[in-house]
This record gives structure tokens, C-alpha cells and sequence, in this order.
């Protein structure tokens, strides 16, 4: 009986030791699962397996070689001479196109007092088509001027007097919009001459006769009943001074809208290469020079080449930077005669601006404007023979 008693103790506390090793090597445990030989299974399981048949074996991670490179220490301005300070050495990878096509720099020696024929951003590689040996390099390559030619732009000389020059108040780095006023008259089909048309009467009978039957020139006008008289007369229109000095028989429908938007002032006045001006008209400061970045504690900032303020006191012309689209309006408008005006903007607007012509039905509908009742009185002189105000432009 005792006996029995004993082995029945001994299975329970056997069965309860092997629960106690089947939990531990279910929560992972690391000693008894070693213990277990667990170890040899999970290295058995991670041993990848051989690809299915029909499928391609798994692609390799490529190797990478790294070469030195020699890239912008900081942002260095179009027209900036390179010192050994503004670059360092990194590594980049060999697939890099640049670095296969040779078009790099490994050694700052190669650059230093080299000058930038474009802007370098910071950590950006230097290229060899970006630099030129020297001043005299730079300008075999092309203009100083085209350096400060944003990619996608040109340059195109616009003329200018004290009012549509903003009082000369413009500086390199200004942002301008183009304000264009256009006279808008009505032309004959045919001739595609501005109307009415200049006329000479045919005489049947002298036709007949054989005689000089052109009579009179005249102008085309309207038969009107003459009060007092009570006779019938031709009216005709009276001629009248355009802006441009020339005699109109019709009076243009004006309307002004905004035509070029944020075009750049690169230069005030006719362009002279930095080379040719005298060094105390040299302005290091001047507005529209590229932003100069912060340097680094004991490194010196990237001096670009100067842009000058002007080399004129009152320029007549003044050269912007701007699409080519925008460019051909302004070339046509130019051509045509249209008057325009370049407006200021204010410093870092970059808006786009959607506006509406102007023009006298639309000021009188939309704004608010009022017509004036006729008056059987007016002043001497009369509005038509009074000269506008004007300033004396400045001499030089």
C-alpha cells in the first residue's frame, strides 16, 4: 500500500517537472532551450533555402567604391574667386555621371583662384564647366552681365525717361512689372489704314466729256442739317495730336494693363564691363548683388564680383532679366509704340498678380466713376490747348 502510495507521488511530481520545462522552452528561454539543442534548430531554420525552380535567384546588394570629390563649402555666388577655405573633400559614390565623366575636382589646389561662372549651393559638387582660370578667361567665355542671367532667362535693354524709370530710383536686384497703355483704333478692311478714309468725288459729266472729273479731295463724313441756316453741309471729323506727335482724324479707344510681371533690373544704364570702369565707381554694397551666406567661425566670406550701382546718373535705358515669352511682348510692344512704365515692387514679392484692363467704360462702370453734365460755359484756355505738367528731364 505504501508502496503504491510512492510511485503515484512520483509520477505526479514527474509530470509537474516536465510542465515546468515545456513552459520555459515555449517562453523562450534561453538555458534550456540550449540545453534542449533549440539553438542548432533555429540556425537550421535560418539557413536560407534554395530558390524555387522557375524563380530567379535573389538579386545582391551592390557594392558602392567611394571616391573624394571636391564639393561647396558654403553657397558661393555667380563671379565668386575661390579660396581654399570655401571648399572640402567628401566621398561620393564612383556611379556618380559626373565622376565617370571626369568633370570633377579632387584637389582644392585645382580650384583656388578660379572664379564661379555659376552659383554653387552648399555641399554641391564643382564641376569644371562651372569655373573659369581668370577674369580674362571669364570674358572670352562670355559677358559678365550674362553670369547674372537666371537659367531659363534673358537679358533685353528697355528704354526708360524720369516717369516710366521710376525716377531712376531703380537698382540692380529690383523686381519691376511692365505697365503697357495701347491706343485701339478702327481700320478699314481693306486697306488696313485707320479710318475715315481721305475721298475724291468723280464728275460723270467731266468723265464723259473727257475732262478732269476728280474733284476736291474730302474726307469722309456725315450730311447734317446746319441749325440757323437750314442748310444741309458735310461734316467732317477734325484732326487731333496723338501722343506721339502725329495728326489722328479719330481718337483712340485707350486701355492700360499689366503686361510683364516680376522682371529683374540687372544693370541702370548702358553696360560697361567691370574691367573698363574706374575703380571708385566700384559699389561692393550694391543693391542686387547675391546674397552673401553666413560664414563659418574663422572662415572668410566668398567676395563676388562686384555688380556696380550704375554708370550713369540719369540712364535712359535700363536692362532686365526676364522670360523669353515676356521678352517677345516687350519687343512687340517696343516696336509698336506702346507706352510703358516700369512699376517698383516691393522687396521679396514674388506674387503673381490677376488684374483687369482699365480703361474709360470700364472705369465708369466698375469704378464708380461719373460723367460730367454739359456746360454751356468753360475756361480759357481750353482743356485741349493746355500742356500737361511736366519736370525737366535731368541733364548729365
Amino acid at each position: 500500500m505504501r508502496a503504491r502510495t510512492f510511485l503515484l507521488l512520483f509520477l505526479v511530481l514527474l509530470l509537474i517537472a516536465a510542465g515546468v520545462v515545456a513552459f520555459l522552452v515555449l517562453s523562450g528561454d534561453d538555458v534550456v532551450g540550449s540545453l534542449l539543442g533549440r539553438g542548432e534548430a533555429e540556425v537550421a531554420q535560418t539557413t536560407p533555402e534554395p530558390s524555387e525552380p522557375g524563380l530567379p535567384p535573389p538579386t545582391p546588394t551592390p557594392e558602392f567604391n567611394f571616391v573624394p570629390v571636391l564639393v561647396a563649402n558654403m553657397p558661393l555666388p555667380a563671379g565668386t574667386r575661390i579660396e581654399a577655405d570655401f571648399v572640402r573633400v567628401e566621398m561620393r559614390p564612383d556611379d556618380n555621371v559626373a565622376v565617370r565623366a571626369g568633370y570633377i575636382f579632387t584637389d582644392p589646389e585645382d580650384v583656388v583662384g578660379r572664379i564661379t561662372r555659376t552659383k554653387v549651393d552648399q555641399g554641391q559638387e564643382i564641376l569644371d564647366s562651372m569655373l573659369a582660370l581668370s577674369t580674362v578667361d571669364l570674358a572670352s567665355m562670355g559677358s559678365d552681365l550674362a553670369l547674372y542671367v537666371n537659367q531659363g532667362n534673358v537679358a533685353i535693354a528697355f528704354p526708360i525717361d524720369r516717369y516710366s524709370g521710376a525716377a531712376y530710383a531703380l537698382r540692380p536686384g529690383d523686381t519691376v512689372d511692365v505697365l503697357a497703355t495701347i491706343g485701339v483704333i478702327d481700320i478699314d478692311p481693306d486697306f488696313k489704314t485707320a479710318l475715315p478714309n481721305f475721298y475724291r468725288p468723280v464728275s460723270e459729266i467731266l468723265l464723259q466729256e473727257g475732262g478732269e472729273f476728280l474733284l476736291n479731295q474730302g474726307v469722309e463724313g456725315r450730311l447734317e442739317l446746319i441749325p440757323g441756316v437750314n442748310l444741309v453741309a458735310t461734316i467732317s471729323p477734325r484732326g487731333s495730336l496723338s501722343w506721339d506727335g502725329s495728326t489722328l482724324l479719330q481718337i483712340p479707344r485707350r486701355v492700360t494693363q499689366l503686361t510683364v510681371q516680376q522682371a529683374e533690373v540687372l544693370w541702370m544704364g548702358t553696360w560697361v564691363e567691370p574691367g573698363n570702369l574706374n575703380p571708385d565707381e566700384v559699389d561692393p554694397a550694391a543693391a542686387g548683388q547675391p546674397p552673401v551666406p553666413e560664414g563659418q567661425p574663422g572662415v572668410p566670406l566668398p567676395t563676388p564680383t562686384p555688380l556696380f550701382m550704375r554708370s550713369e546718373q540719369f540712364p535712359d535705358v535700363v536692362i532686365l532679366s526676364l522670360s523669353l515669352q515676356d521678352a517677345l511682348t516687350l519687343k512687340w510692344a517696343m516696336d509698336r509704340g506702346v507706352r510703358m512704365d516700369l512699376a517698383l515692387r516691393a522687396q521679396g514679392d514674388t506674387s503673381d498678380h490677376s488684374t483687369v484692363s482699365i480703361s474709360l467704360p470700364q472705369l465708369v462702370e466698375q469704378g464708380g466713376l461719373t460723367i460730367p453734365e454739359p456746360l454751356e460755359f468753360d475756361l480759357i484756355p481750353r482743356a485741349d490747348e493746355v500742356e500737361p505738367v511736366t519736370l525737366p528731364t535731368p541733364g548729365p
